[in-house]
């Protein structure tokens, strides 16, 4: 396994990876309960060969090659955001929320990342395991699937996660060295943008969480 033959197998997934995304930002789910996106990132994995669980109201399965007692953790969010969405894409959300923070693309991200790794199983040195996690706008997503033993069982060495960002270019990672807090960009929400307490809701706690940010 190589960076070259892992790229050019992505490359080749890139419809299946769109049209994930796209049914997951089809119909977006909010908070901790996410039944239909559970279900979608299950059925998904069970057809790779995984047996997935759920854990805390997300997602966990893991991939074993060698096993070596060592583990990864790769982690990606998949919960929406309660903001009316007001494009004229055929594959927009009508239900009243959006995937506007980019989480339906972190969910197929992952879910590509599962394909590839199944088809390099027998090269792992270890076992990598796949975390899907709800509600990280609400803050309580993680700690519930860390208090369900999501670190247990294997228990990772590591674990990484990324975020996508509209204002960086595509095919352009960033990243920190040492210890690293990733940071959302700000942006603008006239009152149109929202036509719920909640969803204005949603917005000034990411607002008032990136100051706090910024000031530590």
């Amino acid at each position: 396994m190589n960076g070259k033959t892992l790229l050019a197998e992505a490359i080749e997934m890139k419809d299946e990876i769109v049209e994930n995304r796209r049914a997951i930002h089809r119909a977006p789910e909010v908070g901790a309960h996410l039944p239909q996106t559970v279900q979608f990132v299950e059925e998904k994995l069970r057809l790779l060969g995984y047996e997935p669980r759920e854990l805390g109201g997300g997602v966990v399965a893991e991939l074993t090659g060698e096993d070596m007692g060592r583990c990864i953790l790769l982690r990606a969010d998949m919960d929406a955001l309660k903001v009316k969405e007001k494009t004229d894409l055929p594959f927009r959300s009508e239900n009243g929320s959006m995937h506007a923070c980019g989480h339906d693309m972190h969910a197929a991200m992952l879910l590509g990342a599962a394909r590839l790794l199944k088809a390099h199983q027998s090269e792992l040195k270890g076992t990598v395991k796949l975390v899907f996690q709800p509600d990280e706008e609400g803050f309580t997503g993680a700690k519930a699937m860390l208090k369900a033993g999501v670190l247990e069982a294997p228990e990772p060495q590591a674990a990484m996660a990324l975020h996508v960002n509209s204002g960086t270019p595509s095919g352009l990672v960033l990243c920190g060295k040492g210890t690293f807090c990733p940071l959302y960009t700000s942006y603008a929400a006239d009152e149109d943008d929202t036509e719920d307490e909640e969803g204005r809701r949603d917005i000034e706690k990411k607002r008032i969480t990136q100051q706090k940010m910024k000031q530590n």
